[in-house]
């Protein structure tokens, strides 16, 4: 089971938690601010690795968060690919 770090200070974090729940079955984790605020934030596995994912409060990258926890050969989607977060890259949540 995949899980999701979604940054609960971050403005429509909410409904990005609510999505994911309804979506899929990953264990959601509420963490601090990243400091990379484009809302909202999350972050989660791929290859190994953990990548952050900003700007996830539209419908199209939702949907891509929850087909990437969905997806075992996990794959970046490319509704995902400009939402990387370089700075967060491979970075614990704090």
């Amino acid at each position: 089971m995949a899980t999701i770090y979604v940054c609960r200070k971050c403005k429509h974090s909410k409904c990005l938690q609510k999505a994911v729940e309804r979506g899929s079955d990953a264990t959601v984790r509420l963490v601090g601010c990243q400091d990379v605020c484009e809302q909202p934030v999350a972050g989660t596995r791929v290859d190994g690795r953990l990548e952050w994912f900003g700007g996830l409060d539209k419908a199209k990258r939702q949907q891509a968060i929850i087909d990437l926890l969905n997806d075992q050969p996990k794959r970046v989607p490319d509704a995902l690919d400009k939402a990387r977060v370089a700075k967060r890259a491979g970075k614990g949540p704090r």
